[in-house]
């Protein structure tokens, strides 16, 4: 007699997501890091190529949606992203997703050349280097997105600087803050650095912080008057800030948003402090703009300054 052997295969769905990283024409757009000027820096997949024997993706950059920087490659490995420095001609670790709380990601443990879509000031860095404070997950574009909360370890080193923001690296996307991140000792009145929007063909990311149409250019700072001007707090997540301008003055101010546009004005009347109320304002960067005239001199002087509402 013959025995009839039933198999039963069970199909369990795949509830997870898994997309190679940095597909063709994905597109980060992100405000250019230490500038006094709301500049957009775009980075976009354009195609693979080879190096030493491994496949990389071809970043374009671009400034101000117009004027080319330079190419940067990166490479997958599982979870871990890398990076090929083309003076060193070599591959640097700069995002492991498998990385646990506490671990220290080291992308340069000594000094080196930063390439062109760093952004840097100076020839060369000493290091680069950061921390896994907290790992938890966010939904974006209806899939649920692991994030690692990331910090620079010592004041000097270059990384992601965790001092006005928290900031993050997000999986299928990179850092919130700058994809190369950036010298943490930046001055104040810098425009934040910020990833505004990325978009592939399967996620589509806007900052919360960010309101208005992902390639903006905006206004620039003259950064000879702004040491004229002093607020705080700084960021602001109350209802007033304090604006110390050194000397009595009468003066007219306006809160001018990222687009220019004033959302707020008033005046002082021989004083070298204003308190401002902003609690009608919504969240975001803004300047303010001091019209002054002080006093025993009839010459106005415009005096500006930025802050960040949280």
């Amino acid at each position: 007699m013959k025995k009839l052997l039933i198999v039963f295969v069970l199909f369990i769905p795949f509830l997870g997501y898994s997309q190679t990283w940095a597909p063709i024409g994905a597109k980060w757009q992100y405000n250019k890091p230490a500038s006094t000027s709301l500049s957009c820096v775009t980075f976009e997949s354009i195609q693979d190529t080879i190096i030493q024997s491994n496949i990389c993706h071809i970043l374009e950059i671009k400034l101000n949606n117009s004027t080319l920087i330079g190419k940067e490659y990166i490479k997958q490995s599982g979870d871990s992203i890398f990076y090929f420095n083309y003076y060193s001609n070599s591959f640097h670790l700069l995002y492991n997703l498998s990385a646990n709380v506490g671990d220290t990601i080291n992308v340069h443990t000594s000094k080196f050349k930063p390439t062109e879509a760093f952004f840097s000031f100076n020839d060369s860095i000493d290091n680069f280097k950061y921390q896994i404070l907290s790992i938890d997950s966010v939904q974006i574009s209806g899939k649920w997105i692991k994030r690692q909360k990331v910090c620079t370890l010592l004041p000097n080193d270059w990384g992601f600087n965790c001092g006005l923001s928290d900031n993050y690296i997000l999986d299928n996307i990179g850092s919130n803050d700058y994809f190369f991140g950036m010298f943490p000792m930046v001055i104040p009145e810098f425009i934040p650095s910020l990833l505004r929007c990325y978009t592939d063909t399967v996620i589509a990311y806007i900052n919360p912080s960010w309101s208005i149409p992902c390639d903006f250019v905006g206004i620039s700072v003259n950064l000879d008057k702004l040491e004229r001007i002093s607020i705080f707090p700084n960021p602001s997540n109350g209802n007033n800030i304090n604006i110390n301008l050194l000397i009595k003055a009468t003066a007219d101010y306006e809160i001018l948003n990222v687009l220019g546009s004033v959302v707020a004005k008033g005046e002082i009347l021989n004083a070298d402090k204003i308190k401002i109320d902003i609690s009608n304002i919504a969240k975001g960067c803004y300047f303010v703009k001091v019209i002054s005239c002080e006093v025993g001199n009839s010459k106005p002087q415009n005096l500006v300054g930025r802050f960040v509402k949280d």
